[in-house]
């Protein structure tokens, strides 16, 4: 998604060179000095403080419109996606109503695709948060072969293990890549933990803090950590949530269990990245529009996409 170019500051419209006054044919005789009384200085004239702006988050909705299989030129890596049904709908409208929220409620926010079904890889994602230095961005994604008793969110620091964490990393050979900016990864580790605390509250299931496993999934690249937080040079945490319904695993979500879903992200996301001016009132604006939001998004005919009606939450 571009991003608008920001105007040209303005050009000052005064002169800077001093004005000299012009040559007088006669001298005149100076006056006497007058005493005038002196009052209190002037005050000093001083500039309004510069509000600070808006946090940027990224969202980034989970899958693509199309199969994707690329190289990302930097690392090597196989930069691989591909739809996902009724995932990719699901995703793509709780992101779209996440990021409502967030700018209700005084943020700034942008998602990595524009409609539902486009197709962009996972090294452009990562770009549009690199580019935007955003202050966290969030994968959504939900997993249909998973009851809902499983859910998630993975940080760019993983979990220790006997009291130390071990490398994040993806790819083998010349291609293994691993993610070494200590800083972020602690962003990441702090921010994973809020949302998972705040999903915790909002979808009345325990939310755990984990870490991924790729290998032995080809065609994707092995290792721990997602391909898009890899090349993140922001603060990233990815979110799984298990949607499997009555034993389906191609039946929608629920508006209500959409609804909780991104109520967990938005505080969450909220916590983990307060305003300047403090922390957002719960339950905010941007939570008390989502049902709707949800419920809009999804209906037919909502000029972004005709889904499929099975794709189409129950309300």
């Amino acid at each position: 998604m571009a991003r608008p170019l920001l105007p040209a500051p303005p050009q000052s419209v005064f002169s800077t060179e001093p004005t000299t006054p012009s040559p007088s044919a006669s001298v005149l005789p100076t006056p006497s000095p007058v005493s005038t009384p002196v009052g209190p200085a002037a005050p000093t004239p001083t500039t309004a403080p510069t509000a600070a702006p808006a946090p940027l988050i990224v969202i980034d909705p989970g899958h693509s419109g199309t199969s994707i299989r690329s190289t990302d030129r930097g690392s090597g890596l196989k930069d691989i996606d591909y739809p996902n049904y009724p995932e990719i709908y699901e995703m793509f409208d709780i992101s779209t109503c996440v990021a409502k929220g967030l700018r209700a409620d005084g943020y700034t926010a942008v998602l990595t695709k524009a409609k539902a079904l486009d197709s962009v890889g996972l090294a452009a994602r990562a770009k549009i948060a690199n580019e935007g230095k955003a202050a966290l961005a969030i994968s959504v994604h939900d997993d249909h072969s998973q009851g809902p008793d499983f859910q998630a969110t993975y940080s760019q620091r993983g979990i220790k293990h006997g009291g130390s964490y071990h490398a994040m990393y993806r790819g083998s050979g010349g291609s293994r890549t691993v993610f070494s900016d200590a800083a972020v990864a602690a962003a990441s580790e702090k921010a994973a933990a809020a949302i998972a605390r705040e999903r915790t509250k909002a979808q009345g299931r325990k939310v755990g803090v984990r870490e991924n496993t790729y290998t032995g999934r080809s065609p994707l690249e092995p290792g721990n950590l997602a391909i898009v937080q890899l090349l993140a040079k922001v603060p990233w945490v990815y979110n799984e949530a298990g949607a499997k319904t009555g034993g389906s695993t191609t039946r929608a979500m629920s508006i209500a269990t959409e609804e909780a879903y991104a109520e967990g992200l938005l505080v969450g996301v909220e916590a983990a990245v307060p305003l300047s001016a403090g922390a957002v009132a719960q339950p905010s604006a941007g939570v008390r529009q989502l049902k709707q939001c949800l419920t809009t998004a999804a209906s037919p005919g909502d000029g972004r996409v005709t889904r499929p009606a099975r794709y189409r939450p129950a309300t």
